[in-house]
């Protein structure tokens, strides 16, 4: 007789256990470089001014609950396309886009697309985010991987290039948009070209991750690589979140994008998001697409989220050039002088699990046993103690 007890117990997640850990711990000065949250000088992570704001004017002038239909909030949909593939961008019933339970929600979707076109099989990134195997293991595909930083800490171009020029006709690829990829290493715009003439030219399924526009460069800035991708490919499924960038992380707040070829495969593809998401959360969660869809539709409240997007890129920054000098001074290389190149909120140290476990015992300074640390989870005051931490182990 089958019976709950066949389940086996299965490993806790890895970074929830460093999380744990460090709550645990009880010595005054302890560090948590692990948490994959944007965190302020102050160590909080703050709600955006203008998402109070929008947040208030919907709440005032709702009058129901009920569903808002397969696609959600069809003018957040609107400016998440607009977001990505451009506001002049010549793409009349070829877009497909709906509402998702953050940009998870999306992976999955897309996912399930990749699957539905017959293919077997998903590249992902070495390394990426634990959740990217994960979402194409629960969609019944193998997992195969791709090289992305190599030993020097830059992006290893060619090994790249030749592990996707090596894949069967029909694989999907994941690939992560500007300050996605956990290396805090990005694809230039001569990359991104490749890439996409290499789909087209491979029959390869592209399923791009975008969590962090605006975090390099600029909202405009940080999608120009994606735009020429899609360009040069010519049709591909985007996940879009907006945990980050309008910091609405426990909203739930993501789409699944498609870009095809014509308005008749747009069609069918919009058939099969609405079908996958039929069975898994049926209808999408209405409050923080409408909170962005109030921001995005006030020019008021989108210049003021802009402004606070634009401090917090830049606080990054600065923090990053602050840690990589200091760094360089404390170990005497200019090994990680990459750091202060690097974009948006992580950066991958060349630290191992027993390094990272010895630097949790000895100086309570936590992070993932891959060496990923959160450069937003520091302050300008835990620079150089941080630094002296991370330079014994170096």
């Amino acid at each position: 007789m089958t019976s709950f007890n066949s389940l086996p117990l299965l490993p806790p997640d890895p970074l929830l256990g460093v999380l744990a850990a460090y709550r645990a711990d009880p010595r005054a000065e302890k560090f948590d470089l692990g948490v994959g949250v944007y965190k302020d000088d102050a160590g909080e992570t703050p709600i955006f001014r203008a998402v109070k704001a929008a947040e208030a004017r919907l709440i005032s002038k709702q009058n129901t609950k009920v569903y808002e239909g397969p696609r959600g909030n069809l003018d957040f949909c609107a400016a998440i396309e607009r977001f990505v593939f451009g506001e002049a961008a010549n793409v009349a019933n070829r877009t497909v886009s709906f509402t998702t339970p953050g940009g998870c929600g999306a992976l999955f979707i897309g996912a399930g697309i990749i699957r539905r076109m017959g293919a077997k099989r998903i590249f992902v990134s070495d390394p990426t985010w634990p959740n990217h195997p994960n979402v194409v293991r629960a969609n019944g595909l193998e997992v195969k991987t791709y090289p992305y930083m190599d030993v020097d800490g830059a992006l290893a171009r060619e090994a790249l290039f030749e592990a996707l020029e090596n894949a069967q006709i029909g694989d999907g690829i994941i690939v992560q948009g500007a300050c996605h990829n956990p290396t805090g290493i990005d694809l230039t715009l001569s990359d991104w070209t490749r890439l996409g003439a290499l789909a087209k030219s491979r029959g390869l399924i592209l399923l791009i991750d975008c969590a962090y526009q605006g975090f390099a460069a600029g909202l405009e800035d940080d999608m120009t690589g994606v735009r020429a991708c899609l360009e040069s490919a010519g049709e591909a499924l985007i996940a879009y979140s907006c945990s980050k960038n309008f910091g609405l992380y426990r909203e739930r707040t993501g789409a699944i994008l498609a870009l095809a070829r014509d308005a008749n495969t747009a069609a069918a593809i919009s058939s099969h998001a609405a079908d996958l998401a039929r069975a898994s959360y049926s209808m999408p969660p209405a409050h923080g697409a409408g909170i962005v869809a109030e921001i995005l539709s006030d020019a008021g409240l989108r210049a003021d989220w802009e402004s606070e997007l634009n401090a917090m890129r830049a606080r990054m920054q600065s923090l990053r050039r602050a840690l990589a000098e200091a760094l360089v001074r404390e170990t005497g290389s200019n090994q990680l002088a990459r750091l202060a190149h690097e974009t948006g909120m992580f950066s991958l140290l060349p630290i191992n699990a027993a390094k990272a476990a010895q630097l949790a015992q000895q100086d309570g300074l936590y992070m993932p046993s891959s060496g990923r640390i959160n450069i937003a989870g520091l302050s300008d005051a835990m620079i150089a103690p941080v630094a002296r931490r991370l330079a014994s182990v170096l």
